[in-house]
């Protein structure tokens, strides 16, 4: 499952339900990360303080 990361709101979406009500599209390309890595994920929610998005509800194990 891949993940968009929005560096610039701190928030993770996950791509197959990502919309235009997730509003990453604002964001700078250059401030956008896609990834796989789970434990990356979940060190950026833990020790960064990133949000998973509420809109297309992704979940990280």
């Amino acid at each position: 499952m891949k993940y968009l990361i929005d560096h610039t709101k701190r928030v993770i979406h996950r791509t197959t339900f990502a919309g235009d009500q997730c509003e990453f599209h604002t964001t700078p390309i250059d401030k956008r990360e896609g990834t796989y890595d789970n434990l990356y994920l979940k060190k950026l929610v833990d020790k960064e303080s990133y949000q998973v998005c509420t809109h297309c509800k992704g979940s990280i194990k």
